[in-house]
C-alpha cells in the first residue's frame, strides 16, 4: 500500500524552471524564467487592475468585491514569489556588491510599505456596502493606488529585475 507513495515520490523532479546554479554558499536555485513569470504577473495585475476600474466606472458596485479579492490573491501570490525566489536569491549573491545590495534592500522594504496600503485599500473596500460617499471616496483613492503601482512595476522592471542574473555572472 505505501509502494504507491514511495514510487510517486521517486518520480518526483524539480521544478524545470530552476537550474544548477544556486547563490553562494545556499541552495537557492537561480530561475532562468523568473524575470519573465513576474513581467507577466505585472501584466496579469495591470489587466485585473483596469477591470476593477472599468467596473467602476460603470456602476458595477455589486461585483467590485470580489474583483478587489481576486486582484489581492493575484498581488499576494507575486509578492510572496519575488520574496521567496527574487529577493532571498539577490540578498545572497549580491553580498559582494554593497550597492546594489542596498538598492535591493530599498526595494524590498519599499515593497512592504506598499504592500501595506495596498492590503488595507483591498479589506476596506472588499465589502458589499457602497454609499455615494465611499463610491467618491473609492475612485480617488483606486486611482492613488493605480499610480502607485504603475510606478513601482516601471521601476522594478527597469532597476530591480536586471539585477537577477546566474550566480556565475556575479564572479
Amino acid at each position: 500500500m505505501f509502494g504507491f507513495f514511495k514510487r510517486k515520490k521517486k518520480q518526483e523532479t524539480p521544478p524545470p524552471a530552476a537550474t544548477g546554479s544556486t547563490a553562494p554558499n545556499t541552495q537557492i536555485h537561480y530561475h532562468p524564467d523568473l524575470v519573465d513569470q513576474l513581467h507577466q504577473d505585472h501584466q496579469q495585475l495591470l489587466e485585473q487592475f483596469g477591470q476593477i476600474k472599468a467596473l467602476a466606472e460603470e456602476g458595477a458596485y455589486d461585483r467590485l468585491p470580489d474583483a478587489l479579492r481576486e486582484f489581492g490573491d493575484m498581488l499576494r501570490g507575486h509578492l510572496l514569489t519575488e520574496n521567496v525566489k527574487l529577493y532571498v536569491y539577490l540578498q545572497h549573491v549580491l553580498t559582494n556588491d554593497p550597492e546594489n545590495a542596498e538598492l535591493m534592500q530599498g526595494f524590498r522594504t519599499e515593497m512592504r510599505g506598499i504592500s501595506k496600503a495596498v492590503t488595507r485599500f483591498l479589506e476596506h473596500y472588499s465589502v458589499d456596502d457602497w454609499g455615494e460617499g465611499r463610491k467618491k471616496q473609492f475612485l480617488g483613492e483606486l486611482e492613488e493606488i493605480g499610480k502607485v503601482l504603475v510606478k513601482r512595476i516601471e521601476t522594478e522592471e527597469k532597476i530591480l529585475y536586471p539585477l537577477y542574473l546566474p550566480p556565475e555572472d556575479y564572479a
